[in-house]
């Protein structure tokens, strides 16, 4: 695998990709869970609820670990690539529905993201930002077929 800059790194970013978000516990293994994200260049942007397992874990650390990976792999040739962005994480006070859509646009197509609006099913919804203070990508494309 190797390396790639700042700006591969935005164009990585940018397709329907899920995220693993990690925050540390107290005497045991970080907790992981999947996460729809937002990259705007300095900061991720994630819609989620401060009473959640991870959002309590986030509000009391105060830090966490995104990772975007991607495989495609048919036998012969591969390309794989992750990123991973370390730093601090907090709730803001932004309204979280343009954010949602958003991320819905991203991860589920422009033409179908106000149908998948949580609308009022999410109420205690709120935005996370992750600021990277390390962010870091690799990518490794190969075949057989040279």
């Amino acid at each position: 695998m190797a390396p790639v800059d700042g700006r591969r790194i935005e164009e990585l970013l940018d397709g329907p990709h899920q995220a693993v978000l990690s925050v540390g516990r107290l005497e045991k293994g970080p907790l992981a869970v999947p996460m729809s994200y937002l990259f705007a260049g300095d900061h991720f942007s994630m819609g989620t609820s401060p009473e959640s397992w991870h959002g309590r874990l986030m509000q009391r650390t105060g830090r966490a670990t995104l990772t975007v990976q991607f495989e495609d792999c048919d036998g012969r040739s591969v390309h794989q690539w992750y990123v991973t962005a370390e730093g601090p994480i907090g709730f803001t006070d932004t309204e979280p529905g343009p954010l949602v859509r958003a991320i819905l646009a991203k991860d589920r197509g422009e033409e179908n993201a106000d149908e998948w609006t949580w609308g009022d099913a999410q109420p205690d919804v709120r935005v996370a930002i992750l600021e990277p203070e390390r962010l870091s990508g690799f990518e490794f494309r190969e075949s057989l077929d040279h």
